[in-house]
């Protein structure tokens, strides 16, 4: 199974502290330059055709990934640099999909994925590919570790605010 990134609670923003910041600190504080769908798709066309971008989105689409999610770095990145607002960014959207797609049947990809596959599927998926490499005792033993793994923690608790009856 995918191991999950810890989250350390306490490496967040204080409460206000964007209030106590310098205005337009940041790219997307400041006006985008482009206010146009236009002005934006052309802008999003020409970075596409660069050499070293259709390569990479061409790499991208034989290996399997969706349009979508290329569709959706795209659009974050562009708006993250400052070129278009989070409103326009979902405006262009499906015309950046066009593209994408435009250019995978032009390199003559003959199996492109338009959507991500849904998390019931990519679990199933997960579970069958476990199942043929005879990892279903791997799986059991896995579940088993998690069913048990709360009973531990309970008996472990103590500390400086534990019941009087726990020490």
């Amino acid at each position: 199974m995918a191991l999950e990134r810890q989250q350390n609670p306490f490496d967040a923003p204080i409460p206000g502290q964007s209030l106590t910041d310098t205005p337009k600190n940041y790219v997307w504080e400041n006006p985008a330059r482009f206010a146009k769908k236009e002005d934006a798709a052309n802008f999003i066309w020409e970075r596409l055709h660069r050499k070293p971008t259709l390569t990479k989105i061409i790499l991208m689409l034989e290996t399997g990934m969706s349009v979508e999610s290329i569709t959706r770095v795209i659009v974050f990145s562009g708006f993250i640099e400052g070129a278009f607002n989070v409103d326009l960014a979902i405006i262009i959207s499906p015309v950046v999909e066009k593209m994408i797609l435009a250019i995978g049947k032009a390199a003559g990809i003959k199996q492109i994925k338009l959507s991500k596959p849904k998390a019931k599927e990519t679990k199933q998926i997960l579970k069958d590919l476990y199942k043929t490499r005879d990892f279903a005792q791997d799986i059991k033993e896995i579940e088993r570790k998690k069913a048990k793994e709360p009973e531990e923690e309970k008996e472990e608790s103590k500390g400086l605010m534990a019941k009087k009856g726990d020490e």
